[in-house]
């Protein structure tokens, strides 16, 4: 019996509901029991669900079946306060705060920002950063940028921003976002990621860069945004 046979076993019972979400899975020693195999083999029979994803670790008390209740992130809904991509929240309400961790009303931005603004080097730009926590636990961290021209002297580059965030700022400003384009890409965290947003060990991140144009075609805003992806799922409506 091989660990890729235990983890076999023991995804297809996940799979069937033997095994629910928060449920513990059978130990090293019983797993050493029931197919006759060495402690090792019975442990990387467990860490390849752990890889996979499908369990947590819990020092001193086992192994368990992770739980996925996503927070669903609809890009395509309208704007919410305070946030960097407008995202819409399912009914259940996301219980999320949103932390403000630096403004920075004119600095150059970075290489990515300045393209997908169409900027010329040298043009600034009010950087607001921000993590999205529910509970204790960091889900969401999002970096946007507006053009300096734009955003000086107003709310958009002071710490609080006001009902309806960014968005409403612009509109009000005359540069009502009306088109976005996005990319989203799945990814493994890089460490700084890990550990800012206590990401569990085999979850991807899912990266959102979007920007925002007015109606006469101009980019007002650029956001990069880093999703938790065992935390959020991703929706998007459109029509046929």
């Amino acid at each position: 019996m091989t660990a890729s046979s235990i983890a076999k076993d023991l995804r297809a019972e996940i799979r069937a509901g033997t095994y629910k979400p928060g449920d513990r899975l059978p130990s090293e020693a019983a797993l050493m029991t029931t197919y006759g195999v060495a402690r090792m083999t019975a442990r990387h029979g467990l860490s390849m669900l752990k890889d996979e994803g499908l369990t947590v670790t819990r020092h001193g008390s086992g192994v368990f079946v992770r739980s996925f209740d996503p927070i669903v992130f609809d890009s395509t809904g309208s704007a919410s306060d305070d946030s960097t991509i407008t995202p819409v929240m399912d009914e259940t309400d996301a219980g999320l705060t949103v932390r403000t961790l630096a403004v920075t009303p004119e600095e150059d931005p970075t290489e990515e920002a300045r393209k997908a603004l169409g900027l010329e080097p040298g043009v600034q730009v009010t950087t607001r950063e921000r993590l999205h926590v529910k509970g204790r636990k960091p889900m969401l961290h999002g970096v946007s940028y507006v053009p300096a021209s734009i955003a000086a002297g107003t709310p958009i580059a002071e710490d609080e921003i006001g009902p309806g965030g960014t968005y409403a700022r612009l509109k009000e400003l005359g540069h009502e976002p009306v088109k976005f384009h996005e990319d989203v890409v799945a990814r493994m965290p890089t460490i700084e990621e890990i550990e800012a947003l206590r990401i569990e060990p085999g979850t991807a991140v899912l990266q959102v860069m979007r920007t925002a144009l007015d109606s006469e075609g101009v980019a007002v805003e650029y956001s990069r945004i880093v999703l938790d992806g065992g935390e959020f799922m991703l929706r998007y409506n459109f029509d046929a």
